[in-house]
């Protein structure tokens, strides 16, 4: 029980109470989703408070550091669900998948005087490519050949501010978000967009067996945007 890191647990009291709170890991991915100050935080919270609060289910969060803890607590039964996250094989097999919240994509980030190109033959052979370990584009990377250093997003901004690292494949928001806050100057790296990526809420089978119309009810309230 170590790896699972609660800060705190917000219950929400909202109009029909027919059924059980739904609960909902919430990981720390800025500038999507984040605790401070004891407040959850970040541009995904709206969107997935309006859609619970309008489909009248109520639910509480819970602060679950990173994705593979969260699919962890999921399958132990700790949590009913998470949320903000893209969709996977593994998380298939224990949670259903909501509408879409929000989308963004996947890029590679390499600085403007690097010597290898984004998502190249030289980039898979000599390169090394950073990535935030443990999640979608990691394993992604990984799959397709490349020598991968995974590991959280701000160190790995770090590491690629310094030119330890040829390039980053990441989810844009959040590494764009790591650089920003380093301040590291925009003009100074490219970002090269290579797939659109859904994020949405995770819902496990069995809290859907118990309710099934609650994914229904949440994705009358969902608006992609």
């Amino acid at each position: 029980m170590r790896w699972l890191i609660i800060l705190v647990i917000l219950s929400f009291t909202v109009p029909s109470m027919a059924q059980e709170p739904i609960r909902l890991g919430v990981p720390e991915l800025k500038p999507f989703t984040y605790v401070e100050n004891q407040v959850f935080k970040g541009i995904a919270m709206p969107p997935v408070k309006q859609a619970l609060n309008a489909s009248g289910i109520p639910y509480t969060f819970t602060y679950i550091v990173t994705y593979s803890q969260l699919l962890k607590a999921l399958r132990k039964d700790e949590i009913d669900g998470f949320f903000i996250a893209t969709k996977n094989p593994e998380r298939d097999r224990y949670a259903e998948y909501s509408k879409p919240v929000f989308i963004d994509s996947y890029s590679w980030f390499t600085l403007k005087d690097a010597p290898y190109e984004a998502g190249s033959r030289a980039l898979k052979l000599n390169g090394k490519v950073g990535a935030v370990a443990k999640t979608n584009s990691h394993r992604l990377t990984i799959r397709r050949g490349y020598e991968v250093y995974g590991q959280s997003s701000p160190l790995l901004a770090e590491q690629f501010i310094n030119g330890n690292l040829d390039a980053v494949f990441a989810t844009q928001g959040p590494f764009t978000h790591q650089l920003n806050a380093l301040n590291f100057p925009k003009e100074r790296y490219s970002i090269t967009q290579e797939s659109k990526r859904t994020f949405a809420i995770y819902i496990s089978r069995k809290y859907l067996r118990a309710h099934p119309n609650t994914l229904k009810k949440i994705n009358q309230h969902i608006t992609t945007k």
